[in-house]
């Protein structure tokens, strides 16, 4: 194919799309071939580009197309607190057609609009919070490094933990690269290394107070609570659970679903593992203790739709865009190439 035929094939898709959402054939081809899976949504931040310093833009949706997502989801799916999702799978009950949940991962501060807007539209998200790091306590390291990198002076920066590794920052794109890289390495490593590099970054950084909190408190979250919203657990601090290794993994786990219950005094029964992406982020260890502290279900960040086939302590999600016709058309045509993680064998006793 000619890169001129390529240019106009992706020029046109947005507007096919948009006119397949606006004539009916999504409608159409819902009614037609209903999904019997559950297309577990999973969101993240709730904010325009001033929300770009605390969270990738990548996973940022405008709060108007948030709006418009939940108006027309609530109109045309059948949208379940994913609790009642979960159980079904469990259960191997049948699902609804075309069944959605709504799911946020990290618990930044704007999530307090989503879960209001939520309520607005008669809809229950889960809601997987970071413990230790809502904003009475420590910094969320994702957030944390973005800020670090953006006020290291340049023109390169040189850090040796967990080894000596030095970087240019002349451009954006470098610090944009160096925001990667050092990411990769709070997730490869086990978490006071993680911790020892961050202490290393504020210091090159001159930072010697706190970056200004992004993340809810625990007073918002009482209030999402109050709203009806489901709240989930992420680990204590967003450790990579692997890489932290068992005794560690244990304490994020186990620790986190404590704190959420003591402070919020409501039951905690879903798990999402943080720092899904090419790192491995979840094992058969830690599905193990993910049910043993007390969850019935978790998700990952393996694209696709949850099944009664699927692991209920594996769920797939389904990755969010910010135009409404792009969600649907995951929904509705990219669902057809979806395969769903298979359960995992019982455990032999």
């Amino acid at each position: 194919m000619s890169s001129a035929l390529s240019r106009v094939r992706r020029a046109l898709a947005p507007a096919a799309k948009t006119l397949l959402l606006r004539t009916g054939g999504f409608r159409a081809l819902r009614s037609l071939s209903p999904s019997r899976g559950v297309a577990i949504l999973r969101y993240h931040a709730v904010c325009g580009p001033e929300g770009y310093a605390y969270a990738d833009p990548g996973i940022c949706v405008s709060p108007e197309a948030f709006d418009a997502h939940i108006a027309y989801l609530s109109a045309q799916y059948a949208v379940l607190p994913l609790p009642e999702a979960v159980a079904r799978i469990r259960e191997k009950r049948p699902l609804p057609p075309n069944a959605v949940a709504i799911t946020f991962d990290d618990g930044y501060a704007d999530n307090l609009g989503a879960a209001r807007t939520l309520h607005k539209y008669g809809v229950v998200g889960t809601f997987y919070l970071t413990a230790d790091c809502l904003a009475d306590g420590q910094p969320f390291w994702p957030t944390e490094i973005k800020t670090l990198v953006d006020r290291l002076p340049g023109p390169s920066v040189t850090v040796r933990t967990p080894r000596e590794l030095t970087l240019p920052l002349v451009t954006s794109d470098d610090r944009y690269r160096a925001i990667k890289a050092f990411t990769k390495l709070c997730k490869g490593n086990l978490i006071p290394v993680r911790e020892q590099l961050r202490t290393e970054l504020r210091e090159l950084a001159g930072m010697t107070a706190a970056p200004t909190p992004t993340m809810l408190t625990w007073e918002q979250v009482r209030e999402m609570v109050r709203l009806g919203m489901d709240m989930g657990g992420h680990t204590l601090t967003h450790a990579n659970l692997p890489s932290a290794g068992p005794e560690a993994a244990w304490q994020e786990i186990d620790g986190c679903r404590r704190a959420l219950r003591e402070r919020l005094g409501v039951e905690v029964t879903q798990f999402s593992y943080p720092n899904g992406g090419a790192e491995l982020y979840h094992t058969e260890q830690l599905h193990r203790m993910v049910e043993r502290a007390g969850f019935t279900g978790a998700a990952t960040s393996s694209n696709g739709f949850a099944t009664l086939a699927s692991d209920p302590y594996a769920m797939e999600r389904v990755e969010i865009e910010e135009r409404l016709e792009d969600l649907v058309f995951a929904l509705e045509v990219e669902r057809f190439a979806f395969r769903p993680a298979p359960r995992a064998a019982a455990p032999q006793t």
